[in-house]
């Protein structure tokens, strides 16, 4: 969707969220790009099969390079929760790629309820993207994180107060497109800021795009597992230019999980809604989450 605007970008905070990820527990190792990094209900949706064409605010938390395509304007608030865990998320994000150099910020905070697992996790990003030729696109994220441990809990990774980096790539051609990101490239060795890289690809079809991703992770927290992987397949078709229809499914490798995901959304020229919601068919983890979001685009 293209936005007309002008130079700056500036921030629209718009949001109330609550919830998200699936996640560990004391007595379970689980890869951890289930539950360190945040997610929108668009992405959601999708299994997080986002890397190779997310753009605007969802490319802060997929590939930072999508912030520079579309020349959009985009402001986004969401809510979510996962029941497992009793954990809710708010956040907030804006982008603006309709300048030469393009900019986004994005913040989550997570509570997680559970009582082994009970934590404050703040994420605050900052994104600066370029794109040449409308083929290549080049992002970088600045992040702080934080996660508080309630008092007396005792677990391997501990409390976290640091800063890192994520970084990625997107190339588009014709209906095609692929896109490579690697997040908390710093290494921060905790479960909530993961190392990861991740791949992704796929094709536009008319009103539909479709895409499969893979994830290595390098954070599983699981001693049998020195490598955790994970492979999603996402896609969307937008039904007479205002509604959304989304459907994905993933699988993880540590615990053993497969998840089917799906979404709907209703969008128009000034605003769009985005529901998402994903539920574990594995033994090893059974958590379902779901998502709500609204996206304002500045005219």
């Amino acid at each position: 969707m293209r936005v007309a605007g002008g130079g700056r970008w500036w921030l629209v905070p718009v949001a109330v969220v609550l919830g998200t990820m699936p996640a560990v527990g004391a007595a379970q190792a689980a890869l951890s790009q289930a539950i360190g990094e945040p997610t929108t209900p668009r992405s959601l949706g999708m299994a997080d099969a986002l890397a190779g064409g997310g753009i605007a605010t969802t490319a802060i938390f997929s590939n930072p390079a999508g912030v520079a395509l579309g020349r959009v304007f985009h402001t986004e608030g969401w809510w979510a929760f996962a029941n497992d865990l009793g954990r809710h998320v708010a956040g907030v994000a804006a982008t603006d790629s309709t300048t030469p150099v393009a900019g986004g910020i994005g913040f989550t905070y997570t509570y997680t309820g559970l009582a082994e697992e009970q934590n404050n996790h703040y994420d605050l990003r900052t994104a600066i993207a370029m794109a040449f030729r409308d083929m290549v696109a080049v992002g970088l994220n600045l992040k702080y994180v934080r996660v508080d441990y309630a008092e007396g809990l005792t677990l391997p990774h501990g409390p976290l107060n640091d800063f890192s980096l994520d970084a990625g790539a997107m190339f588009t051609y014709d209906r095609f497109f692929v896109g490579v990101a690697g997040t908390n490239l710093t290494n921060l060795d905790h479960p909530m800021a993961p190392l990861r890289l991740i791949t992704g690809g796929g094709l536009s079809i008319g009103p539909a795009r479709f895409e499969f991703d893979a994830t290595f992770d390098w954070s599983s927290y699981d001693e049998q597992q020195d490598l955790g992987m994970k492979y999603a397949v996402g896609g969307e078709v937008l039904i007479a230019d205002a509604f959304v229809l989304r459907a994905g499914y993933s699988y993880e490798d540590a615990p053993d999980v497969h998840a089917v995901t799906a979404g709907v959304g209703y969008v128009n020229p000034s605003v769009a809604i985005d529901f998402g919601f994903q539920q574990d068919l594995s033994g090893a983890r059974s958590d379902s989450r779901l998502g709500l979001s609204v996206r304002y685009f500045v005219q």
